[in-house]
């Protein structure tokens, strides 16, 4: 079977006229005959039939018909996705994020690069997750491109693109007795109870140096997986925690205190990989806010 019998037998459905569609499909008659008995011979089926002069469609190609139509209509989507692959204008873009830039970043990264009228035929796709799994992705290239922390070493393959510091914050409860401070130096907690996040991610290779430089042996009370479990284990007394700024804090009764002096902040990028198949989409997006930090 055929791509160009698939077509064929499209048409004759259409018109019912062999003349006719021979002519649409600008063969001969008998080779439009000759290729429709073919698939018919293939299929063990009749798929047209004669009343005197007048075709129709047997049961059988009415049975077969949709699914020829269906066939045809993926294979075109699929040559409208390789075409918006290549083209700068149009594609597919799958991007990863960690939780805390959802709020505020990922949307103003969007927008900042709608703002050109071409990208706006560009979509997107998300996916949140922590660092470590989305670098994962990235490297088995289902993920196009990241926005995390930058990772302590850069496997063979992935590139960086900073794109913002992400400050973080001392994180206590609303009547904690560093609730009313305007910020706090390690000092001023290094004794309490801490809430951290998974081993496996920046944000706890973060707090972890932090401790290490200060030769403070942290009291971990609780380890969660992402900032909304730290918040809410803060908020019910649980501990302090290190972390960034995200919008539902609120929710939790917890305060977010600044450190003094020298903003505690971690750089966050862009990050793909070289080795992935080429994405004029991504290509595109990369340079845009490459650009932007120009």
């Amino acid at each position: 079977m055929t791509l160009q019998q698939l077509k064929y037998f499209i048409e004759m459905s259409t018109t019912l006229h062999y003349t006719r569609a021979a002519e649409n499909m600008n063969i001969s008659q008998p080779s439009l005959s000759y290729a429709l008995t073919e698939l018919s011979k293939e299929l063990g089926v009749p798929l047209f039939d004669k009343d005197g002069k007048k075709v129709f469609m047997t049961e059988y190609g009415e049975a077969f018909l949709p699914y020829a139509e269906s066939a045809m209509n993926i294979l075109a989507q699929g040559e409208t996705q390789l075409s918006n692959m290549l083209s700068p204008n149009g594609g597919i873009i799958n991007l990863g994020y960690i939780y805390s830039v959802s709020f505020d970043a990922i949307p103003h990264l969007i927008d900042d690069f709608y703002i050109h009228e071409g990208n706006k035929n560009i979509h997107f796709t998300f996916q949140v997750n922590m660092t470590n799994v989305l670098v994962e992705k990235l490297l088995d290239c289902s993920l196009d491109v990241v926005m995390a922390p930058h990772p302590e070493a850069l496997a063979d393959g992935i590139e960086a693109l900073p794109v913002f510091d992400q400050e973080l914050f001392l994180v206590v409860y609303n009547d904690h007795p560093l609730a009313s401070r305007t910020s706090v130096s390690i000092d001023d907690f290094k004794e309490e109870k801490f809430v951290m996040i998974n081993k496996k991610t920046d944000l706890y290779l973060q707090t972890d140096t932090l401790f290490r430089n200060h030769n403070i042996m942290a009291d971990v009370a609780f380890k969660v997986d992402e900032c909304n479990s730290m918040a809410a284990f803060v908020g019910s007394r649980l501990g302090v925690a290190i972390m960034p700024r995200i919008p539902s804090l609120d929710n939790y009764k917890v305060t977010a205190i600044p450190f003094e002096g020298q903003k505690l902040s971690r750089p966050i990028c862009l990050l793909w990989n070289t080795k992935c198949r080429p994405n004029q989409a991504l290509k595109s997006f990369i340079d845009h806010h490459a650009s932007r930090k120009q």
